[in-house]
């Protein structure tokens, strides 16, 4: 795990915190994961801007938009934790792939 970003650290760790969602937890877990993800994905949207991946930048601003814990998007829990798998799977499937 040492050849990786702190940025793809801190995205693996965000996944297994969305995994966790699936758990019954207090709601205060639920926002702060939404609060992480929302950082994690500006980070992905100015890297790939910066280095002109404008169509992952829109994705990674999307998830920003999705779980941002600010303005709340109400889902139903089996949307969330669908969501949830969904994003973390990818995110580690990237990751680990040497995609992201």
């Amino acid at each position: 795990m040492s050849s990786f970003s702190t940025l793809q650290k801190a995205s693996l760790v965000t996944a297994g915190a969305l995994l966790l969602c699936l758990l019954p937890m207090p709601y205060g877990y639920f926002i702060l994961v939404r609060l992480a993800v929302s950082v994690i994905g500006l980070c992905w949207a100015n890297k790939f801007y910066s280095v002109q991946k404008i169509p992952l930048a829109v994705i990674a601003f999307g998830i920003v938009v999705l779980f941002q814990p600010f303005l709340r998007l109400s889902l139903d829990r089996s949307t969330w934790n669908i969501i949830d798998i969904v994003l973390a799977a990818v995110v580690t499937f990237a990751i680990l792939n040497k995609k992201l």
